[in-house]
């Protein structure tokens, strides 16, 4: 009787455990957000979605949308918006994987990319004074075909050229002139070296275009008024640069620079010439001059 008895009471504990739900807390986002508002096709924009499990469930995610390509990385993910302009809605789903999960949407507007309406950034580059000939800066000596990662590492003697770069609203493209070392500071060159740089830049349609320069150097630290550069637009001169200076002889510093101001191209032809020379062939460690330029539809 006595072991009936307890059977009984085993039996009935484990009816009413299995009658008994285990309560499972819910999971809940306690924030969404987007790295902007609107986006530009084409161009990645990122979402980040943080989220709680009052169990401390292991938390999955998902991404849904209407259209472009998702990058998942958990709880953050990059979103490639499609070539269609619209108004889209994200939206991040968090499961905790037993039953409980939360969603939220955010919309963002996506936009075509606006063109930079310029012909001729095209680049006609002149050398001399340089071991190796005119334009060493390619195996063809061109130096319009030696692009470059723009690196002062992997940058060679002479001209250097990086891909252009398009950005919405926006072309990017790099020069360098990197100078081969003299031959009193260790080099082998004895030689001023000289290089020019021209692009014959046509601004299509009705409205302007800003022009930015911005460039930074090193050059002798014996004396000033060498490795001068010059930046030339229509004839007329915008900023320039030169060595430091500093009677200390083979070494090298950063260069001065007169920065040129934010030009404005009107519709039309404007020619830009870069124009570099050492100015003597002594005192030249490690120079060089690095432009970056940037064409721009103002906003």
């Amino acid at each position: 009787m006595r072991n009936l008895k307890y059977t009984i009471s085993f039996l009935t504990i484990i009816l009413m455990t299995m009658n008994c739900e285990i309560e499972n807390n819910a999971v809940e986002i306690i924030s969404f957000s987007a790295s902007d508002s609107i986006a530009i096709s084409g161009t990645g924009i990122m979402f980040y979605c943080e989220a709680e499990d009052g169990d401390g469930d292991k938390l999955s995610y998902s991404w849904e949308t209407s259209s472009g390509a998702f990058s998942t990385r958990s709880d953050s993910a990059e979103w490639i918006p499609p070539f269609v302009k619209g108004t889209y809605l994200i939206t991040c789903k968090v499961s905790d994987g037993v039953g409980s999960s939360d969603a939220k949407t955010i919309s963002i507007r996506v936009d075509l990319p606006t063109p930079v309406p310029v012909n001729g950034l095209d680049w006609t580059l002149s050398d001399n004074g340089l071991l190796n000939g005119p334009n060493s800066s390619s195996d063809e000596n061109t130096g319009v075909t030696g692009y470059w990662d723009g690196s002062v590492e992997n940058a060679e003697y002479g001209w250097n050229v990086t891909e252009q770069e398009t950005p919405n609203r926006k072309v990017i493209q790099s020069l360098q002139f990197k100078v081969e070392d003299s031959q009193d500071c260790g080099g082998e060159n004895p030689d001023t070296q000289r290089g020019t740089a021209t692009a014959n830049i046509q601004i299509t349609g009705s409205s302007p275009v800003n022009l930015d320069i911005e460039f930074s150097g090193i050059g002798e630290a014996q004396s000033a008024g060498y490795d001068l550069i010059k930046f030339i637009l229509n004839g007329e001169v915008i900023g320039d640069g030169q060595a430091p200076g500093g009677g200390l002889g083979c070494v090298s510093d950063s260069v001065l620079v007169n920065p040129a101001d934010q030009q404005t191209l009107e519709p039309g032809s404007h020619t830009l010439v870069i124009d570099f020379t050492t100015n003597d062939g002594m005192y030249h460690v490690d120079a060089y001059y690095e432009i970056e330029l940037k064409l721009m539809v103002p906003e």
